[in-house]
C-alpha cells in the first residue's frame, strides 16, 4: 500500500453516511517525508470545495502558527482523523470516526513521522485512547507515545483560537509554542 492507492480507497470509501456531503475528498497536504505530522478533526465546508485540509480560516490560522514556529509546507504532512465533510456545529459521532480510523491509522504508518501535533480533542483522544472525562486542556502541550515509536503533542485547533480571536486569544502563543516543541522533537535521533 502506498499513500496514493490509500488516498484513491479513501476517496471512494462509503462506510458512513458522511460520504454523501462529500464533494470532493480531503486527504493531505505538504510533505509526506516530513517528520512532523498534523492531524486535524474534519474538513469544513471550504476543504469539502477545494479537496485540500486546512484551506478556510482555521487554515489560514494554521499557516500564521506554522510561520510563527519556523515551519512551513516542507516541514509538515496536514490531514485530518475524519476525511469527508461534515457540518459546522455538528459533533463527530464515534461511528464516523471508526470508519475513518484506519485510513489515518495506514497514514500514519506510510508517512512515519517522528511527531504529531494533535489539533482539537477528537483528534487527541481518538489517536492516544484517552478518557473522555478529561479536558484537552489537561493534556495539551503534554509529550505522549503512540506505537512507542511516535511522539503525540496534543494541542488546540485553530477553530478553536479562531473562536477567541484567533492571534489574539489568550492561548495563541501557548500552541505555537507547542508547535516548537514537536519541532524540537522531530530534530530528536
Amino acid at each position: 500500500m502506498n499513500l496514493k492507492d490509500l488516498q484513491k480507497y479513501a476517496a471512494a470509501c462509503e462506510s458512513c453516511v458522511l460520504h454523501e456531503g462529500r464533494n470532493k475528498p480531503v486527504f493531505a497536504k505538504g510533505n509526506p517525508e516530513a517528520k512532523i505530522m498534523i492531524i486535524g478533526m474534519v474538513p469544513a465546508n471550504e476543504e469539502n470545495e477545494a479537496g485540500i485540509p486546512f484551506v478556510g480560516r482555521a487554515g489560514q490560522l494554521l499557516d500564521k502558527i506554522l510561520l510563527d514556529a519556523g515551519l512551513n509546507l516542507k516541514n509538515v504532512y496536514i490531514t485530518n482523523l475524519v476525511k469527508c465533510y461534515l457540518k459546522a456545529g455538528l459533533p463527530l459521532e464515534q461511528e464516523w470516526i471508526d470508519a475513518c480510523l484506519p485510513y489515518l491509522v495506514t497514514q500514519i504508518g506510510l508517512i512515519r513521522p517522528r511527531v504529531i501535533i494533535s489539533l482539537g480533542k477528537d483528534a487527541t483522544f481518538t489517536l492516544l485512547g484517552l478518557d473522555n472525562k478529561l479536558t484537552l486542556g489537561k493534556v495539551r502541550g503534554e509529550l505522549f507515545n503512540f506505537n512507542d515509536i511516535i511522539k503525540v503533542v496534543p494541542t488546540y485547533h485553530p477553530s478553536y483560537l479562531l473562536r477567541g480571536g484567533g492571534t489574539q486569544h489568550r492561548a495563541y502563543s501557548t500552541v505555537v509554542g507547542d508547535f516548537l516543541k514537536a519541532y524540537e522533537v522531530s530534530l530528536d535521533k
